[in-house]
Order: structure tokens, then C-alpha cells, then sequence
């Protein structure tokens, strides 16, 4: 088996990657315009510094004739509160910060996190076939004892290099785990060693 059957096995169902490029094509702007993204949580009322993030991504938008857009982070589901949205759009309108693009509105959307997995998991797909990621079946308490034994020995707590247990394991090997239900996580290959 290769790189390209080991995204198959674990994404087999997703759109390639030109899929996405053909929805999404590059923006039509004025050269050196910036898209600027803001991505609030909705846990609860925004508070100053998501203010200030607001005006100074709008304030960016407008001067290089670019984008301010809002993309609701919403992957902390247990702490999501109701009207959140609602509540975030609301804050940014009172302070005349409403964003260019956002829930409801926009051609590049979806504008919420968890909307937007089957874009993820097509370029994480990708990443896979090329061998920039790879599934790693570490259990939380193997990379707590990395991290013990990191301390300990005094160097940079992480997953890289020789603490990667799983970055450099046979695609074989880990497709086994994958079939016989070992969960797992993608995680990036940096080319870098340390």
C-alpha cells in the first residue's frame, strides 16, 4: 500500500482538493489588499480584546481595499452558548465593525468552524498522499510520558523528531491499526528533523 491508498483508507469519501479551488477561487482585488479573519468564539458575550481584534482587522480591510470577515469558531461545543452568534454579529454591528463576509452572507463561507470539516479533511487528504501528514495512534498518556522524559532530559516539550514515534511508521503497519480500530490523530510531517 502507498501514501495515496493510506488517504483513501482514511478519507474515502471526500472531495479532492480542485474541488475547493474551482468553489473558492482566488479573490478579485486590488493588489496588496488584505483578507483579514476574525474568529470569535461563541462561549459567551464578546469582550474587549475581540473588539479590538474587530477594529483593527476592519480598520486593515479598509485601507488596502481588501476583506474583514468573521468565521465563528465553534469546535468547543460543550461551552457554545445559545444566541452566541447572534451575540458576537450584534457586538461587532454596535461598534459599526459588521463584517464584509459572515454567517448569512458571503461567497466564501461556510463562515462556521465546524461547517467546513469536509474542506479540512480534503486538504488533510492531500497532505496524506504527499506525505506532509500521517496518522499518529499515540494514547494521551504516551505523550504525557514524552513530555515527562522531555523535561526531564531539559529539551523542548513536542511532538518532533525522535519523540515521533508514529512519523516514520510503515504505511502497512499503520493501516492495520486503522482496520482494527486503534484511534488515531493526522498530524503534519514537518520536513524539518528536530
Amino acid at each position: 500500500m502507498d501514501s495515496k491508498e493510506l488517504a483513501n483508507l482514511i478519507f474515502p469519501n471526500v472531495h479532492g482538493v480542485d474541488y475547493y479551488e474551482k468553489m473558492y477561487p482566488e479573490r478579485n482585488l486590488p493588489e496588496g489588499s488584505q483578507v483579514v479573519r476574525v474568529a470569535p468564539s461563541p462561549t459567551g458575550f464578546i469582550h474587549v480584546g475581540g473588539i479590538f481584534q474587530g477594529l483593527i482587522a476592519k480598520k486593515i480591510a479598509n485601507q488596502t481595499g481588501g476583506v474583514f470577515f468573521v468565521r465563528i469558531e465553534d469546535t468547543d461545543q460543550k461551552r457554545k452558548i445559545e444566541n452566541g452568534v447572534e451575540e458576537i454579529l450584534g457586538a461587532y454591528k454596535d461598534y459599526d465593525l459588521y463584517p464584509d463576509e459572515t454567517v448569512g452572507t458571503g461567497n466564501y463561507g461556510p463562515y462556521i468552524q465546524s461547517e467546513r470539516m469536509d474542506i479540512y479533511q480534503s486538504y488533510a487528504k492531500k497532505m496524506i498522499e504527499d506525505g506532509l501528514a500521517y496518522p499518529c495512534f499515540c494514547t494521551p498518556e504516551e505523550l504525557e510520558q514524552v513530555r515527562e522524559n522531555q523535561t526531564k532530559a531539559q529539551e523542548r516539550t513536542g511532538y518532533y523528531g525522535k519523540w515521533a514515534k508514529c512519523r516514520n511508521m510503515p504505511i502497512d503497519m499503520a493501516v492495520e491499526k486503522i482496520k482494527a480500530g486503534v484511534p488515531y490523530i493526522i498530524r503534519f510531517k514537518s520536513p524539518r528533523k528536530s
